[in-house]
């Protein structure tokens, strides 16, 4: 034992090098989406360790967080050492995604590092089994060497509030709760961007973590999904389940999801049942291809629709639609 927590001190201590300044200065950054975070960690999930690794064939603890949070802008140094002098401490029951949680495996101070991602759960590279999801209170062995967190994201307001959501929002108690949730965690500088469309990838990530879904298959599926895609594993998982699918071998990640495609995707993961009446909406004919899904979003109180009798099924979703439909469908 003694000589693998040495291994763990070595291996994620001691690499010298750096390549980004630190991520003290995370206004600049505004349009970092912390959404992606989880699934672009946990699509990592079983990579093996490697010492001083940065890549998808093999990362260290440290090479693990600065590759991931690399690959979405977010600046933090190369080493672990370098990570725990940065940004500001955090105590364990002030937690949120993204701040990064320390260890001392060997009683020399810190030697071992991490990502939170909620619920009490980090992931991180460990020497013995590679990329890992542990809890912080395993009493066996992380419970006793934690040692404190950092937190180098800028969460400026508490969980559930967000700069441009006031009280007043009309989607202001839903993107609140999904927020504490944290299925929902908005962008740098507390912002959620109500009003930004969502994509097809955004929507697979967002579903696959609600629905606990393993998200380590970086496999290439569709064409137009690398491995290197922030949310791989989500829309691989997705598409195993039959929820999302994809046309002539492609997925198109970025694409905005419109109200009736959302509509079958909910229909799908929620096992929403067709109503015994259905509902008249003006621009949705029995002819047309979701009309099944629409009704059954409809029956199920997840949407009601406009106040003309529309349900515009070819509108884009913004994220707060798409955040009380999410709510709706969970609460219902």
């Amino acid at each position: 034992m003694r000589r693998q927590l040495m291994l763990v001190m070595l291996m994620c201590g001691s690499v010298l090098w750096m390549s980004k300044s630190p991520a003290n200065a995370q206004t600049n950054y505004v349009a970092v989406n912390y959404d992606k975070i989880i699934p672009a960690s946990k699509k990592y999930v079983g990579v093996p360790y490697q010492w001083g690794g940065t890549t998808a064939k093999g990362f260290d603890c440290s090479g693990l967080i600065y590759h991931v949070y690399s690959s979405l802008g977010i600046d933090v140094p190369r080493t672990t050492a370098e990570m725990y002098r940065m940004g500001v401490s955090v105590k364990k029951e002030d937690l949120r995604v993204g701040d990064l949680v320390f260890f001392d495996t060997d009683g020399n101070g810190v030697s071992h590092a991490g990502i939170y991602i909620g619920n009490g759960k980090f992931i991180h590279s460990s020497s013995s089994k590679g990329v890992i999801i542990s809890s912080l209170d395993d009493p066996y062995y992380w419970g006793k060497t934690y040692i404190g967190a950092k937190r180098v994201l800028a969460y400026r307001l508490q969980p559930g509030r967000f700069q441009d959501i006031p009280t007043s929002f009309w989607a202001f108690n839903e993107i609140r709760t999904l927020s504490e949730d944290e299925l929902m965690i908005g962008y740098a500088d507390s912002y959620f961007k109500p009003n930004e469309p969502i994509t097809r990838a955004e929507v697979a990530s967002y579903l696959g973590e609600y629905l606990q879904l393993d998200l380590s298959d970086r496999s290439a599926i569709f064409k137009d999904v690398s491995s290197d895609h922030w949310a791989i594993g989500a829309i691989n998982a997705m598409q195993k389940k039959g929820f999302l699918t994809g046309s002539n071998g492609n997925f198109r990640p970025e694409d905005n999801l419109t109200r009736a495609q959302l509509a079958v995707i909910l229909t799908r993961v929620f096992q929403l049942k067709p109503p015994a009446t259905h509902r008249s909406f003006t621009d949705v004919p029995p002819t047309f291809w979701a009309y099944k899904e629409i009704q059954a979003l409809a029956a199920s109180g997840i949407t009601t629709g406009y106040e003309d009798g529309t349900f515009r099924p070819n509108d884009t979703v913004s994220r707060a639609q798409f955040a009380v439909f999410l709510y709706r469908s969970i609460h219902k």
